[in-house]
């Protein structure tokens, strides 16, 4: 295992799972951590969600879930998660997604840490 992998499995991330769908290539999967955290579905997230457009951010925020949940970052996928689950639900505009926001973004700054 490289030090990139045990760091991320130390910080919680499903390494193992993650690994086994690129077959133990972890080269593969470090270049698509790389990918994955430079996804400008990122900052498309937060111009959706600051235009009030809740359903590019709802595709955003779920392609990032599913990325995340392949990449074994759990922090990530999980932050993702109840996005996807606020931007779902038909609760007014605003605040309510400020939170879960910051919580995707500081998982995704909280990985790019570890690089």
């Amino acid at each position: 295992m490289s030090i990139l992998t045990d760091r991320l499995r130390s910080s919680g991330a499903d390494i193992d799972a993650a690994l086994e769908r690129v077959v133990g290539d972890e080269e593969l999967y470090e270049t698509c951590l790389h990918l994955f955290l430079a996804d400008p579905g990122f900052p498309d997230l937060e111009a959706a969600l600051k235009k009030g457009d809740r359903s590019a951010a709802f595709e955003a925020a779920h392609s990032l879930k599913g990325v995340a949940g392949n990449l074994g970052l759990t922090d990530i996928y999980c932050a993702a998660h109840t996005l996807v689950e606020a931007l779902r639900s038909d609760t007014p505009d605003g605040a309510d997604l400020d939170g879960p926001l910051h919580d995707l973004l500081s998982a995704r700054a909280a990985v790019e840490k570890l690089l």
